[in-house]
């Protein structure tokens, strides 16, 4: 007597995800959360799973999911000015949740750009895994800004070896000389990818 959840139909856009909740038992509602990427959605489907065999309606599912807050600087969507959307996520610097990231911007729609300075204490395998997550930004985003030129040498290696355009790669020393380049962008969705101390400084 298996029961499980699902969640179809999954979209995101400048509030968030919202897909809809299908259950075995023939249950099916609409669902909306501010949490975006498909590791919170499969999270979701689990506790919504859980919940209900324990007696939770989907109606009462649904409302729940509506209230559930992001982590602080972990894929939280700020609105920005003129119906900008900025995607921090300052608090992430490891291959999955960067990879996740990238997963989740690129299924917004319009010009996005990635702000980083790669990551860092990957000990030996540093280098190639931030070449890999350059060629993970290639397919999300239009543009890249890297901060650190030399920290920053192998995602741009990497955007380059996927066939991203050079002329929309620019490097700079840090997130202040960064914002009269996001400026003039003008993206409509900017993620924030790692904010390294002052400490990784060049």
């Amino acid at each position: 007597d298996k029961m499980y959840m699902r969640a179809e139909g999954l979209t995101v856009g400048p509030e968030g995800s919202s897909f809809t909740l299908v259950c075995d038992d023939g249950g099916r509602v609409e669902c909306h959360t501010r949490l975006l990427g498909r590791h919170n959605i499969q999270n979701i489907t689990l506790s919504a799973a859980v919940a209900h065999r324990l007696g939770v309606t989907m109606e009462q599912l649904a409302s729940g999911i509506s209230k559930l807050e992001p982590v602080p600087h972990r894929l939280q969507i700020i609105p920005g000015a003129a119906g900008k959307i900025v995607i921090d996520d300052a608090f992430n610097s490891n291959p999955a949740g960067a990879a996740a990231a990238m997963d989740v911007l690129a299924s917004f729609e319009g010009l996005r750009c990635v702000v980083t300075p790669g990551m860092v204490e990957l000990g030996e395998r540093e280098y190639e895994l931030n070449c890999e997550f350059g060629r993970q930004m290639a397919r999300a985003c239009e543009a890249a800004v890297l901060l650190g030129r030399k920290r920053s040498e192998p995602i741009r290696k990497g955007l380059i070896e996927a066939g991203f355009n050079e002329k929309n790669i620019f490097v700079v020393d840090s997130l202040d000389a960064a914002m009269p380049i996001l400026g003039a962008l003008g993206a409509d969705v900017t993620l924030f990818e790692n904010d390294l101390p002052d400490l990784y400084n060049e």
